[in-house]
């Protein structure tokens, strides 16, 4: 069995080694995830679900989903253009013990991977909002840490952010990191749409 952790950015989720397609996942792991995210009440931090080559070398390829009880299906996996795959957060899927029926591309073994982030859409964002993505997801880290484990909890150097489109260029870069003291400044930035992830 595999699982990917690396604390602070990412929370391991159990699962049996995942090979080839079709792929089959219980649904209620992950809606015990959105619904700790709900009941922490946090506005600008989630989590983010992916699949990751088990050897390292990026994502898996997921090319469709839904989402069955039984043989009927109840809902659609939405699969963004950076890898995360969204899910409705829904109890009466939970209770009827649902199952994600992914499409691979490719016969890697993959690990599921859950990141903290926040997804913002394109346009002039302030700085200020871009420091208060940063204290909630600091905080959502800390709700997912549990106790004890939320008092080693390394501080934040800042964030990270990655075009949500992965042709997109953020000042003809891959990547923008920006440190809290440049958080702290007054101003805004023009960016695309965004995929935020903290900076340890």
């Amino acid at each position: 069995m595999k699982t990917s952790l690396m604390i602070a950015t990412l929370v391991a989720l159990s699962t049996s080694q995942l090979q080839a397609a079709p792929l089959e996942l219980g649904y209620s792991g992950f809606y015990k995830y959105m619904a700790k995210v709900k009941k922490s009440r946090i506005e600008h931090a989630e989590l983010g679900f992916y699949l990751s080559r088990a050897d390292g070398q990026g994502l898996c390829t997921i090319e469709s989903g839904v989402i069955r009880v039984d043989d009927t299906i109840r809902g659609e996996v939405t699969v963004l253009p950076h890898g995360q795959f969204v899910l409705p957060e829904d109890k009466e899927l939970d209770l009827d013990k649902a199952v994600l029926a992914l499409e691979m591309m490719g016969s890697h073994d993959c690990d599921i991977s859950v990141q903290i982030q926040s997804n913002l859409a394109g346009g002039e964002v302030a700085l200020s909002e871009l420091h208060q993505v940063e204290d909630d997801m600091y905080r959502l880290l800390q709700k997912m840490a549990g106790w004890p484990g939320r008092y080693f909890v390394p501080e934040l150097k800042g964030i990270k952010l990655t075009p949500a489109k992965p042709e997109q260029r953020i000042n003809g870069e891959r990547q923008l990191t920006l440190t809290q003291e440049q958080l702290a400044e007054e101003g805004s930035l023009t960016l695309p749409a965004v995929r935020i992830t903290p900076w340890f």
